[in-house]
């Protein structure tokens, strides 16, 4: 999954808090790449497709994330077993 700079910027910009959390550039496209596909696609048309993962919208195109927004009107939650399930896969459990 390609992640385009302007994504990193805007979750940057509306998760400051996660985004502090990060060490790296690629800590953060982790984080986001999880939202993706821990989250619950909410729309879909010819040319994208929106995932939203609690209040963040990540807008692919084919398999590159080209935008992101918040959505303060759902939340789609994700419990943190299926959180630490991902990580663990990944390889990124915290022990």
């Amino acid at each position: 999954m390609k992640i385009k700079n302007k994504v990193v910027e805007k979750y940057a910009e509306l998760c400051p808090l996660s985004y502090m959390k990060c060490d790296s550039f690629s800590e953060v496209e982790y984080k986001i790449e999880r939202s993706i596909v821990l989250g619950q696609t909410t729309k879909r048309t010819e040319k994208e497709r929106h995932v939203q993962y609690y209040h963040n919208c990540f807008i692919l195109e084919g398999n590159v994330v080209v935008d992101m927004y918040k959505d303060l009107s759902k939340c789609v939650d994700v419990r943190k077993s299926v959180k630490n399930a991902y990580d663990w896969k990944a390889g990124k459990a915290i022990v």
